[in-house]
């Protein structure tokens, strides 16, 4: 694994962004290369934090819309009877 690969690689796992095989070949080298495994553990700490540095922001009710929406497409819920345009179940 070249240097570049590895400190993307450490940068994407600290963020919980590795999966499968990726995931696999990252423990790998981390198992087998003490140096890697400290700058993991390094960046995992340090963007444990930044979710308290981060302001406070809520996101624009838009947005939140469109991710309901496009999770109704993907449950094949979209358009259901019985649910309003917010994507919430009409109070009763």
């Amino acid at each position: 694994m070249s240097r570049e690969v590895r400190e993307e690689s450490s940068a994407l796992h600290a963020l919980g962004l590795l999966a499968g095989d990726e995931l696999a070949r990252f423990r790998r080298e981390c198992h087998a290369d003490p140096a890697l495994r400290e700058v993991s553990c390094v960046l995992r700490e340090v963007t444990a934090h930044l979710v308290h540095w981060a302001p406070p922001y809520a996101a624009p009710e838009a947005l939140r819309e469109r991710l309901l929406e496009g999770i109704d497409l993907r449950r094949g819920t979209a358009g259901r009877p019985g649910r309003e345009a917010s994507g919430r179940e009409p109070a009763g």
